[in-house]
């Protein structure tokens, strides 16, 4: 990125090339400091800087006198990178463009063209071609072109206990350990196949792809939908109705528009949408479509449709002018736009009608997310549900996608699984259903987990390394040989605080790694010992001793686990998989942990 700005600067900058690629010209500076709610003098030290760093040029007494400069830099596309391979040289390196909001305009940059499938995890394809920095240095986690004594690859960086390690991006592939290596860069972005985007898109919406910047469509929510996987979605829809009327509340340039043309019995095609310029290309992409330049959320249309179907946009937002009492249903905390468009959907359908989305599968499970769930129940039923492998199936944009098909019709129960008041979304209900059958969780025994109270940016003056103080625990003093406060870790081991937590209790690490290989990491706090837990541990406490009392007569009496065997399932592999499956997620949230984990009774 731009590694001589500031963020302030950045942000300034991409605004004004944003709105210059958008309306073919620049803001003024009023507009400028309309939007980020400075003073026009601040805005023009701004932008006074950003012409000294050669970003803008300024032709002073004109009003939009601001033009971005060069927004491309060349760099030379060398060869090509196979894993286990030398890589392979062109003869005549060829020069490509690359964003400067990919690279910056200095430093040593090259292109590799990829060939085969050992980062498709990562979303980088074969065929795909990758921007690498030159450096012979790397950092734990960094993807890097690696020379090794079998040749040249792209794989990530891991170094652990001295030891060096190339990770794949695929789980059909072996983790390499090489006898030799040497660093040759760093990967910093991808560019796709233009052919590929043409093979899914028309004409029109490739040249907006092209054209326009991905800040901007990252900011309003924009994800075009492969024609691959809108087919696959439509496929999942009756086509017995003769002449349906189907909205796309989102439309975007009418790609999903023109899918349903060719997939439904002669359509009556409606497209909404609030971007002035994504409508127009959606005029000449469906010319025969209903297509209105409007804020779907603030619509009041009394039409009811067969179908509704789309990508409606992913973002987080505040909703303003009577939109979070309209959508109140489904908020619960930090609202998310495509929330609404659910909700919005389902209310525009005819009974017996079909909501058929891509949305991101975060919607599945979590307590930001219940209240949607709960609308959905109560107004539908799930009639298809399915997560697709790869989370690099939008252009220059990493998004989990979920196809997603609601029937407007009494509930059935489908795709739907429920543990201890906890209701949530899946593919395979039956078989989380087994998974938990002659199993217990923490919650049925009476545990409580709760997030480690100290937060430790928060509260810096309390830090210290004084051990008459009382102890911070830390993830990383939680090891797979129990618990270990030798300070190696250059962190505050001890915190001076009276109001601390007495054991025993077990403290979890939140962050798991990777959903494929994650791994929970557990230890003992021993019986009366003073501690506080830093915010990125649970901990997990047993039950008080009237509990127990409780908990010791009738049928819970066999159900009574001591600590260390509740450490040991904790960190299984194979217990933490199911909890995975069911978030979806990297971090274990303390509701999730105590009521969603599996523990075997004996």
């Amino acid at each position: 990125m731009f590694s001589n700005l500031t963020p302030k600067q950045k942000r300034i900058l991409d605004f004004i090339t944003s709105f210059y690629k958008k309306e073919g010209y620049s803001p003024s500076l009023a507009e400028i400091a309309k939007r980020f709610k400075k003073s026009v003098p601040t805005i023009h030290q701004f932008i006074t800087t950003l012409k000294e760093k050669g970003f803008l040029d300024k032709e002073e007494k004109i009003w939009r006198g601001i033009t971005p400069q060069n927004t491309n830099r060349e760099i030379f596309l060398l060869g090509y990178i196979a894993a286990g391979q030398p890589i392979e040289p062109i003869e005549n390196p060829e020069p490509i463009q690359i964003p400067l909001s990919m690279i910056p305009q200095t430093g040593n940059y090259y292109a590799l063209k990829v060939q085969g499938d050992s980062m498709i995890d990562d979303g980088i394809m074969d065929g795909d071609t990758v921007v690498i920095k030159q450096q012979n240095m790397a950092n734990n986690g960094e993807t890097v072109i690696a020379i090794t004594e079998k040749g040249a690859t792209l794989k990530v960086f891991k170094k652990k206990n001295g030891q060096i390690f190339l990770e794949p991006r695929n789980k059909n592939l072996k983790i390499i350990q090489p006898r030799e290596i040497e660093i040759r860069g760093k990967f910093t972005g991808l560019i796709r196949n233009s052919q590929e985007l043409k093979a899914e898109f028309h004409d029109l919406t490739v040249k907006y792809l092209q054209e326009t910047d991905i800040e901007h469509r990252k900011a309003t929510g924009q994800y075009f939908t492969p024609r691959t996987i809108r087919e696959e979605l439509l496929r999942q829809l009756p086509q017995s109705i003769k002449n349906p009327k189907v909205l796309d509340p989102a439309c975007g340039t009418g790609e999903f528009l023109l899918s349903a043309r060719q997939y439904f019995n002669h359509p009556q095609l409606y497209g909404w949408e609030i971007e002035k310029k994504l409508i127009e290309i959606a005029r000449q992409v469906v010319s025969e479509a209903h297509l209105k330049n409007t804020d779907s959320l603030y619509e009041s249309s009394k039409e009811k449709f067969d179908f509704v179907i789309g990508n409606p946009p992913y973002f987080e937002f505040k909703p303003k002018n009577g939109l979070k009492e309209k959508f109140q249903p489904v908020v619960n905390g930090r609202p998310n736009i495509f929330s609404f468009f659910i909700k919005l959907g389902l209310d525009l359908l005819k009974s017996g009608g079909y909501l058929a989305y891509v949305v991101p599968p975060s919607m599945n499970n979590g307590l930001y997310f219940a209240e949607l769930r709960k609308y959905i129940i109560q107004h539908g039923n799930i009639e298809y549900l399915s997560i697709l492998n790869s989370s690099k199936l939008f252009h220059k944009a990493l998004q989990s996608t979920m196809l997603l098909v609601i029937k407007k019709v009494k509930n059935k129960g489908d795709y739907i699984f429920k543990k201890n008041g906890i209701t949530i979304f899946t593919e395979k209900p039956e078989w989380l259903k087994k998974s938990f059958e002659n199993k217990i969780t923490l919650h049925d025994l009476g545990y409580t987990v709760k997030t480690g109270r100290l937060v430790w940016n928060q509260n810096k003056d309390l830090l210290t390394n004084e051990q008459n103080n009382i102890p911070l625990i830390w993830a990383h003093n939680i090891t797979e040989n129990g618990l270990n406060l030798t300070n190696n870790n250059k962190k505050y081991q001890y915190v001076k605080i009276d109001n601390c937590d007495f054991g025993p209790a077990i403290v979890v690490n939140r962050i798991t790694g990777t959903v494929k290989k994650g791994q929970l990491k557990a230890a003992i706090i021993p019986e009366r010992m003073k501690f506080i837990a830093e915010n990125h541990v649970n901990v997990v406490f047993p039950p008080s001793q009237n509990q127990q009392l409780s908990l010791s007569s009738g049928a819970q009496k066999n159900k009574r686990i001591n600590l260390q065997k509740i450490v040991n399932q904790l960190t299984s592999k194979d217990k933490l998989s199911v909890l995975q499956y069911i978030t979806g997620n990297t971090q274990v949230s303390k509701t999730e942990l105590e009521k969603l984990f599996p523990l075997d009774i004996n």
